[in-house]
C-alpha cells in the first residue's frame, strides 16, 4: 500500500469545498526534505473542469490551475510555506463561487468549515461542516440553523464506501453530531456509528475512520 495512506496525521489539514475529488495527497505539515519538482496534492473538480495542484519549486511552491485536460491557465507562487494552505483554501473556494454565482459574485473568502486531513481517493460529495462549538451557543442563536442532518459526506468509489455527519436532531440545541459509515450503500448496517457534541472529538473520529479505510480494515 502506499506509504502516504498510511500517515495521514501527518497530512495538512484542509477545508475542501463540495465536488472535488482529491486525486493525490502528500501535503504534509513538514515538507523541509522534498524535492524540487514534487507534487504535493492534486485536487479536481471534474463538474466545473478545474485540476489545482501543488508542485515543490526550487525556493517556493507553485499552486498550478489547469483544466481537466492538464491545460495550464494558471500559477500562483507561495514562499512563505505557513500560507501555502490559507492560499490553496482560497483558490478552490474562489473557483467554487465563480462557477456557482457564474462569475458575479463577491468573494469574500473560504467559509469557516472543519479543516480536515483527507487522504486521496475520497470526493468531498458536500460539506457544511462549519467550525461552530455547539456548547458556546445561546439556544436562540440562529448559528443553529447550520445545525443540521446534511453536514458533510465523503465518498471513497473505489471501497464502495460513504462517510456521512450531520447532526440529530437537526437544529436542536440538545442534538449530538453523528458519523457513520456505509459500505455497498447498506445504510440498515453502518460499519461505524458513534455521536459526540464536541468539534474536536468529531474531527478525530473522522479522521480515524480514513485511517482506518487507508489501512484496508473495512474490505
Amino acid at each position: 500500500m502506499n506509504d502516504l495512506l498510511n500517515s495521514i496525521k501527518s497530512l495538512e489539514p484542509i477545508n475542501i469545498p463540495s465536488g472535488w475529488f482529491v486525486k493525490y495527497n502528500d501535503l504534509t505539515v513538514s515538507q523541509d526534505n522534498v524535492k524540487p519538482n514534487t507534487k504535493l496534492i492534486e485536487l479536481e473538480k471534474q463538474r466545473y473542469n478545474a485540476v489545482v495542484k501543488i508542485i515543490k519549486g526550487e525556493d517556493e511552491y507553485l499552486i498550478h490551475i489547469c483544466d481537466d485536460h492538464g491545460e495550464l491557465m494558471d500559477t500562483i507562487n507561495v514562499e512563505e510555506r505557513q500560507q501555502l494552505v490559507n492560499e490553496l483554501e482560497r483558490i478552490i473556494w474562489k473557483i467554487e463561487a465563480a462557477a456557482f454565482e457564474r462569475y458575479i459574485f463577491i468573494f469574500e473568502g473560504p467559509p469557516d468549515y472543519l479543516r480536515l486531513r483527507i487522504p486521496q481517493g475520497w470526493t468531498v460529495s458536500y460539506n457544511k461542516l462549519i467550525d461552530i462549538d455547539p456548547d458556546q451557543l445561546e439556544e436562540d442563536s440562529d448559528d443553529w440553523f447550520n445545525f443540521t442532518s446534511s453536514l458533510l459526506q465523503l465518498e471513497h468509489k473505489e471501497s464502495r464506501l460513504i462517510l456521512d455527519v450531520g447532526w440529530y436532531e437537526d437544529i436542536e440545541p440538545s442534538g449530538t453530531f453523528y458519523v457513520l459509515l456505509i459500505k455497498n450503500l447498506d445504510w440498515e448496517n453502518p460499519l461505524e456509528d458513534m455521536d459526540t457534541r464536541r468539534p474536536e472529538k468529531l474531527v478525530s473520529e473522522i479522521e480515524a475512520i480514513l485511517q482506518n479505510a487507508a489501512e484496508q480494515k473495512y474490505e
